[in-house]
Formats: structure tokens, C-alpha cells, sequence
């Protein structure tokens, strides 16, 4: 198996790659400072958490590019993603509507991508999730779970790694999100700063991996 690699582009946008597959996940159409990155090539799978343009940019689909947009189970390329339906508000969908978030086996792998999550999971949402090795969880509040919560969230999921996301930077700098230092302090924990990450099964293997916060360069 070859390592992953993981590129984050703001917001809720990553990139998981190997050797031979790519994974797009929330890409952004242009909104406040952000633009939309170019690439050599389309992405063999596309997921989407939710309808809003700062995750559903699709103009990144190619001809064989397979969208995953709705809850259920997918193998798509020796990809295995479990979609689960979840609220973008506390208020069970009435302000915001729905979330998808996603649970992914990629390369022996498991990531776990919350999306615009606006709520607390439930017991039965948590087991769907099972083990996560990387976690990629929004901490910038407003339009998602706040920074506490997103630190009792992590708590609850015990992933290997978490990666913080859909927080305050230069490129939304004028989006009412908190940055990324609230949930840090809250956690407790330095973070790893990175340019980007590359992630295989061996470094999950021991039974008691301590929980480390990885946060990208802006």
C-alpha cells in the first residue's frame, strides 16, 4: 500500500491522494477571498457534504469523476465511504438542512470528514463512524459546531489524528468563523504544523496512538 497524502485548500477542502487515486472533498466555488484551485487533473472520486458553494464546486468533475452527494455506502477504485445523513444546524435541519458526513477507507486508512456538522452526534451516528484514524473536524463556529464542541467531539471519537478545519484565516477573513487558536487552547495540545500530510496503515497499528492536532500552513 502507498501512503495518502492530504492537502487542505481552506474551508472544508482536502485532497486525499496515492499513487494511483484522488479524492476531492468540499471543494469551494469563488466566495469572500477564496479561489478556486487549479489541478492537472479531475479528481476519480468527488464528495459533497451539503448544497452551499464553499463545498460543492463541481466544475472539478471529469468524465469518469464518480460524485458521492447523499448518505449510503459506495466502493468506488478500492474506495469504501459510509455517507451519513446529519443536521447543519441544531435546530434538526430547519435553518440550514442537511450534512452528510463522511467515513472513508482509503489505502487501509480510515478518515472521517464532519463536514458542516451543526450538531451533536448521536450515540448511533458515533458507532456508524467506528474507528477513525484522521479526523477532520470544523471548529470555527457559526455555521458549524463551536470550538468546545468540536473538543468534546474529538473526545467522543478518539481519532489518531485531527485535523481542524472551516475556521477563520486570511483567504475568509471577512466570514463571521472563529480561527483556529480557540479550539487548540481548548484542546490542550500543540499542534503539528504542516504544508501537507502523508499517512499510511502503519502509522496506526499501535493500540494506543496519543491523539495529536495536525493544523496546515495558510
Amino acid at each position: 500500500m502507498s501512503k495518502v497524502t492530504i492537502k487542505y485548500f481552506s474551508q472544508a477542502f482536502f485532497t486525499l491522494n496515492d499513487k494511483d487515486t484522488s479524492i476531492f472533498i468540499d471543494p469551494y466555488s469563488k466566495i469572500a477571498d477564496l479561489n478556486p484551485p487549479k489541478f492537472n487533473k479531475n479528481p476519480d472520486i468527488l464528495l459533497i457534504t451539503h448544497e452551499h458553494q464553499d463545498h460543492n464546486n463541481r466544475e472539478y468533475k471529469g468524465e469518469n469523476t464518480f460524485e458521492i452527494c447523499n448518505p449510503g455506502e459506495y466502493d468506488v477504485k478500492e474506495v469504501i465511504v459510509q455517507g451519513i445523513e446529519t443536521y447543519h444546524d441544531k435546530n434538526k435541519g430547519q435553518d440550514r438542512g442537511f450534512n452528510t458526513i463522511y467515513s472513508i477507507n482509503f489505502n487501509k486508512v480510515n478518515f472521517a470528514h464532519l463536514g458542516d456538522l451543526g450538531q451533536k452526534l448521536t450515540k448511533e451516528q458515533l458507532e456508524e463512524l467506528s474507528v477513525v484514524d484522521v479526523l477532520f473536524v470544523p471548529v470555527g463556529g457559526h455555521f458549524t459546531i463551536d470550538y468546545k464542541e468540536a473538543v468534546e467531539l474529538v473526545n467522543d471519537i478518539n481519532p489518531s489524528i485531527v485535523i481542524p478545519m472551516h475556521y477563520k484565516t486570511e483567504k475568509t477573513k471577512d466570514l463571521p468563523l472563529e480561527g483556529v487558536d480557540k479550539f487548540l487552547e481548548e484542546y490542550g495540545v500543540a499542534p503539528q504544523e504542516v504544508d501537507i500530510l502523508e499517512v499510511d496503515e502503519k502509522d496506526f497499528e499501535e493500540e494506543d496512538i496519543e491523539t495529536k492536532v495536525v493544523v496546515f500552513k495558510s
